[in-house]
């Protein structure tokens, strides 16, 4: 039900035209508007354009469906312009092993146009409390941007609303083989490990536990916002509060209906991601992971200390790395041994970095000097990470490559995985 009907009246149904088809050429002109924030890369940006009618031989025919178009860095348009693009509609494709066609079907997207030719014609018609998040993430861009070199600027964007697509493609390589690429990825993977982490952080310093639960989740809902509320961001969201909630009110005894439930209305609201987005799947594992398997784990890391939560910290993460596992083995085909320890040396500062970027960035909106003082601050818990992520990473040992396993692999994982719950719940309930 969620799968389109490609009629005359809908854009995809003008995908990879024959020559004589409409204008006894391969391009056609559709109006619409652009629905989501563009996506700038180095060379390019990339446009999710809502399309609201086609013209053909000179008259208008009322269509519907998403575009995403690509069209050079200038000019530049923005989230609420309407425009007219003239381009060559075609069907999206797998890209070697990357699923593309359905990863842009989780996003409704079913036509690209790469060298769109686009024409401005209105502006300022989006939702207005959505154009006005975008405004305010832009300028705390160039904030960041102002009191951070790179790559230490577009790190920080990549902790406080995601924005990786600024870092190297050797940093994000370092972050793939540590095994750490979810600090920088919005999912509910590592909202809801750095949500469960500051709340530990909170209690050892004498936040009452009431107190802190509330004030992560208006961290959370606010770091939504500031991100314009994409669905995916809004998913992650919600599967961090599910996991907060968790460790604070009693994991798997009152916690398996609250996750089904949430479950379920996300997958009414887009069916989709349930085989077809890897980010909602690892959300879902991880939060799992969280909620069941921390008892689990929690017996073999009681030797570590409480200080700062250090133990919950190490026995939390342990728990999403081993539920993930599985599914990161079959999906993406590599298993990364450094990853334990470079998320115990790593995710401790990661809510620091958080606190200290923030506040730098918060102080520079006020007065640039003030920010850039605490930029400094800022700079070296960064490079802390990115350097020991670069140490890690270059070790020809840190990850192993091991593709083509089969679904039964996976599935045996998680049997095996489900039975050591099994075994604690009987063994220790609560």
């Amino acid at each position: 039900m969620s799968m389109p009907v490609v009629n005359e009246h809908h854009v995809a149904f003008y995908n990879n035209p024959p020559a004589s088809k409409f204008y006894k050429r391969k391009t056609v002109i559709f109006q619409g508007m652009i629905i989501d924030e563009p996506d700038v890369r180095s060379d390019h940006i990339k446009y999710k354009i809502e399309a609201q009618n086609l013209i053909i031989h000179d008259q208008s025919k009322d269509i519907h469906g998403n575009v995403l178009v690509k069209s050079s860095l200038f000019p530049s348009y923005r989230y609420g312009d309407e425009v007219t693009v003239e381009c060559a509609l075609t069907t999206p494709q797998p890209i070697e092993d990357f699923k593309y066609d359905k990863y842009l079907a989780n996003a409704d997207i079913y036509s690209t146009c790469y060298q769109g030719k686009i024409n401005l014609m209105a502006s300022g018609q989006g939702n207005f409390f959505k154009e006005s998040i975008y405004k305010i993430k832009a300028r705390i861009v160039q904030i960041s941007s102002q009191i951070l070199p790179e790559p230490q600027s577009s790190f920080l964007g990549g902790l406080l609303w995601g924005a990786k697509r600024g870092l190297p493609a050797e940093i994000l390589g370092n972050f793939n083989r540590t095994g750490v690429t979810h600090i920088i990825a919005v999912s509910g993977y590592n909202i809801s490990i750095i949500a469960v982490m500051l709340s530990n952080l909170f209690i050892s310093l004498g936040v009452p536990k009431k107190k802190s639960f509330w004030l992560i989740v208006l961290g959370i809902i606010f770091f939504v916002i500031i991100t314009g509320s994409p669905a995916s961001i809004v998913r992650a969201g919600i599967m961090g509060i599910v996991a907060l909630m968790a460790a604070s009110i009693g994991r798997a005894v009152t916690m398996h209906n609250t996750l089904a439930i949430v479950g379920v209305l996300m997958l009414l609201a887009n069916p989709k991601v349930l085989v077809w987005d890897a980010g909602f799947q690892l959300s879902f594992l991880a939060t799992i992971g969280l909620i069941y398997f921390v008892p689990v784990v929690e017996r073999y890391t009681r030797w570590l200390p409480v200080f700062l939560g250090i133990r919950e910290s190490l026995s939390t993460t342990i728990s999403a790395i081993i539920l993930t596992t599985p599914l990161i083995l079959f999906q993406f085909g590599r298993f990364s041994f450094l990853s334990p320890v470079a998320n115990l040396l790593i995710l401790p500062i990661v809510p620091v970095n958080m606190a200290v970027g923030f506040l730098a960035v918060t102080l520079g909106l006020i007065w640039l000097p003030a920010g850039q003082i605490i930029g400094w601050l800022s700079w070296l818990c960064l490079t802390y990470v990115l350097k020991l992520t670069e140490i890690l990473g270059n070790l020809p040992w840190a990850v192993l490559a091991v593709p083509g396993l089969s679904w039964i692999f996976m599935a045996s994982g998680y049997v095996a995985i489900g039975y050591l719950i099994f075994i604690q719940s009987k063994n220790h309930p609560k």
